[in-house]
């Protein structure tokens, strides 16, 4: 096998041999929208696990701060299933609660994580926080 073809052969199975050796995959989570519905407040989150495998379960330990950084809410979300290679959008409410109030949520941990294989360890690392709606999403 020459040389440049030897090089276009390891690259295009690099893909397959980090997944093979259990190299940890990016979900990308995103506060979409905060919508009000009076009295509560209807947050969507866009899950992006377009590289990694499904999650059966994935549930999020969430911290609300109000725009003086004072701790309004401690809310346990519950996220899977989330499917391999598949955008999702999930979407919970928040009882009585002004979505204005809300200036940060912080992904404080991930209180269960698990796949086809069992308990996974590294899924907060693995979350890629990001914000459209004018509160800011944290890990």
């Amino acid at each position: 096998m020459t040389y440049p073809r030897l090089i276009l052969t390891l690259l295009a199975l690099s893909p397959l041999m980090g997944h093979a050796a259990g190299a940890a995959t990016e979900i990308g989570v995103e506060l979409n929208k905060l919508e009000t519905h009076a009295p509560d407040c209807r947050v969507y989150l866009v899950f992006d696990n377009g590289a990694g495998p499904a999650l059966d379960v994935l549930q999020l330990d969430l911290i609300l701060f109000d725009h003086e950084g004072l701790i309004m809410r401690r809310l346990a979300v519950d996220s899977a299933p989330l499917r391999a290679a598949k955008t999702t959008v999930k979407l919970f409410d928040i009882p009585d609660l002004d979505c204005e109030a809300i200036d940060r949520i912080l992904i404080n941990d991930v209180l269960e994580c698990r796949d086809e294989t069992g308990p996974l360890t590294d899924c907060v690392e693995r979350l890629d926080p990001s914000s459209r709606a004018p509160a800011a999403l944290v890990k």
